[in-house]
């Protein structure tokens, strides 16, 4: 992938991410929020829209006539304060548009594991967590985990989401379509105002913590997770960048889930416990389970579905 399509396709991730939040904002009427997201990105477009209008040959299967009405759409729209089409236009054209250009980008090239990314997302990640070594982190065999019932896909908006497979059903950890948009629903689900300190289960591929700390800005985050593979294939697939230096967010690494028990003991009023459901599809010990499932109102509905 050469550096300008590179850039292309990073920005885009960032873009769509940012719209969809923008939309669900507007529809809201929460403009504020709204139009902060948006003063931020009005340049971004306009780049990416310029470096693929001017990159015709590789993009040369996508029809691109209408982008600079588009942009000149939601600049109107804008001035004239009409938020209703301002959304519109974000929703129906722009991500439509951005979704397109991530999907061929993705056909034309081939995103794989690579070792240096790797190396410098485990850093990252020891300097967060607590319970695992550096020995361990490092001795990723990807192939094998791929192999061995864990499964890598590419999404719509070009981030990665993960499956596994426990007690012979495979399920995903996250959409394979709006990933932003769904960890930023969740994690908005999960914030509470009295709340000064999040205990989460499950790590995932990481999408979900960034939008509670976004989301949470004062607020500490521990997250625990009882499996060493989904955190090797976090390091391996996602960009963990936004986590260093974040001196509020905790990952202990807990394979026995004894330091999680201990923790979900002893919760004051300012500390929320939360569940990150399909991570705890994935544990492999039935009364760890069902340990878990009782912090979730909803849990026992699903036994009767």
């Amino acid at each position: 992938m050469n550096t300008n399509i590179k850039h292309i396709f990073e920005q885009n991730i960032q873009l769509l991410g940012d719209a969809d939040k923008s939309v669900y904002y507007f529809r809201q009427q929460q403009y504020n929020k709204a139009l902060g997201i948006v003063t931020n990105s009005l340049d971004k477009i306009e780049a990416v829209v310029e470096a693929i209008i001017t990159d015709r040959e590789y993009f040369h299967t996508l029809p691109t006539d209408h982008v600079l009405d588009m942009l000149s759409g939601l600049l109107e729209a804008k001035k004239n304060k009409d938020y209703i089409l301002f959304a519109d236009i974000l929703e129906l054209q722009l991500i439509s548009f951005l979704y397109r250009v991530q999907e061929l980008i993705l056909r034309k090239e081939n995103i794989s594991f690579n070792e240096d990314r790797y190396r410098e997302n485990v850093h990252i990640l020891l300097e967060r967590g607590i319970g695992f070594s550096e020995r361990l982190m490092m001795s990723i065999d990807a192939r094998s985990l791929l192999d061995s019932g864990y499964r890598i896909e590419s999404t719509s908006c070009g981030l990665m989401t993960l499956a596994a497979e426990n007690e012979n059903a495979t399920f995903y950890f996250h959409t394979n379509n709006r990933v932003q948009l769904e960890a930023f629903l969740l994690a908005e689900h999960w914030v509470q105002r009295t709340k000064q300190r999040y205990i989460l289960y499950g790590y995932g591929m990481g999408y979900h913590i960034k939008e509670l700390l976004r989301l949470a800005p004062k607020a500490e985050i521990e997250v625990f997770e009882g499996d060493i593979n989904i955190l090797q294939l976090a390091c391996a697939f996602t960009d963990l960048q936004e986590f260093a230096g974040e001196e509020r967010l905790r990952i202990f690494f807990d394979p026995d889930f004894k330091a999680l028990k201990k923790r979900i003991t002893s919760l004051t009023a300012k500390e929320a416990f939360i569940i990150h459901y399909p991570s705890l599809m994935n544990i492999r010990e039935a009364k760890i389970r069902s340990l878990l499932e009782e912090h979730i109102p909803w849990s026992k509905m699903l036994e009767t579905c």
